[in-house]
């Protein structure tokens, strides 16, 4: 969520989440519902999918959902995703750097055609690298 209110504009509010001021969640909602695809994902889908019916709700209903203080917990190998233009990655590498275990990011770029959020422009790119990923580490 920090991520969605640095990339709406209000960096100074991220780090004070999930409490956000009335007219702040006003004119975030505002932006929100100016984009088609931000109204689908965060409205439509994000809304319904944790039962509230504003902004405010959907942010605290998210905090719930974080790895912050896990990083250390994870022992498996884990593969990381970053994608140019994908606000919502923004955090990954910052997370990988708290890692203990094995771990890999991949960054994907516009010009390869894997911008955008989760490498949706170049979903082949994505397939290859994982999977390659995939067959490297479990061999």
């Amino acid at each position: 969520m920090r991520g969605l209110v640095t990339a709406l504009g209000y960096e100074e509010l991220a780090a004070g989440l999930p409490d956000l001021p009335d007219d702040a969640a006003a004119q975030m909602t505002e932006k929100i519902l100016s984009d088609r695809g931000l109204t689908w994902r965060i409205v439509k889908r994000g809304f319904w999918v944790h039962g509230v019916e504003d902004l405010q709700g959907y942010i605290r209903a998210s905090e719930a959902f974080t790895l912050t203080g896990r990083a250390q917990d994870i022992r498996c190998p884990l593969l990381g995703t970053i994608s140019e233009g994908d606000p919502l990655s923004s955090g990954a590498r910052d997370f990988m750097d708290h890692l203990d275990c094995p771990a890999k990011l991949i960054e994907f770029t516009a010009a390869e055609g894997a911008g955008g959020h989760c490498e949706s422009q170049n979903r082949w790119l994505l397939n290859n690298r994982v999977l390659d990923w995939l067959a490297d580490t479990l061999a």
